[in-house]
């Protein structure tokens, strides 16, 4: 029996992605910290679709934390053939203002995390022949961010880590995929902090749309995956304006927030 692991299926796209693919009849193992939303989660989505959930509480963040949760997926003998690394958190402030342990625990859970899970269970998939590995990173990975410096650096890792990774195993019948969202309505992106700045006149996407668009997008040819239309002409656009002056302006998107 072949399982869909998603990190992070507590809330936001996560959660979302557990209802669209439990709706899709595919096995789910679910992890997150808290253990009483899961087993909700879990209750809820068995009661509906004639699927098998397993639930793993536990802090993955790092590289123990990674580690742990392989293990305990190979102790209970799972078969993993799709992966998605959703699990991420961000901060807004200054880089100085904040404190270290803040950056390292961003850095832990949005780089260290997916790097090792994608290695571990990438290793499994090419031993099996087939298997697809999604990466949640941001159209934050396409360029810097003033007053989210650290948030933006671990995007934009994971997108080009992902990128390299996916021309690696490109002639197998194993993808490595990365989706940039924009701006969504999760429990990361503060609404009334960001309907306030510049990002007013944008259309905040909804969780459940950004996971449809990955379900639906399941078997591309793609590395990358880009949720939204303007959110592709915005990336577009970035490739002509000079680097200071996207600097300037993101800043002042921020500085809104």
């Amino acid at each position: 029996m072949k399982y869909t692991l998603i990190t992070g299926a507590s809330s936001g796209i996560g959660l979302e992605l557990a209802h669209i693919f439990a709706q899709n009849n595919h096995n789910l193992i679910l992890t997150a910290r808290n253990k009483g939303v899961l087993s909700l989660l879990k209750e809820n989505l068995e009661s509906q679709h004639k699927i098998d959930i397993k639930i793993i509480s536990l802090d993955i963040s790092g590289e123990t934390g990674a580690i742990n949760l392989y293990e305990t997926v190979k102790k209970k003998q799972l078969e993993v053939d799709i992966l998605i690394n959703n699990a991420g958190i961000g901060s807004h402030g200054e880089f100085v203002g904040k404190e270290i342990q803040s950056d390292l625990d961003m850095i832990n859970l949005n780089i260290i995390t997916p790097t090792i899970l994608t290695k571990l269970f990438l290793k499994d998939m090419l031993k099996a022949g087939n298997g697809r590995v999604f990466n949640i990173a941001s159209t934050a990975g396409f360029q810097s961010g003033p007053l989210m410096s650290v948030y933006y650096g671990t995007k934009s890792y994971l997108l080009n880590f992902s990128e390299g990774v996916a021309e690696e195993v490109r002639n197998g019948d194993i993808k490595v995929i990365t989706l940039c969202p924009g701006p969504t309505k999760t429990a990361f992106e503060k609404m009334d902090r960001i309907e306030k700045g510049l990002f007013k006149n944008f259309h905040i996407a909804d969780p459940e749309d950004v996971a449809k668009y990955l379900y639906k997008n399941m078997d591309t040819k793609k590395d990358i995956l880009i949720h939204g239309r303007l959110n592709k002409f915005m990336i577009f656009l970035t490739k002509f304006i000079p680097r200071k002056i996207s600097l300037s302006l993101i800043k002042k998107i921020q500085e809104k927030k």
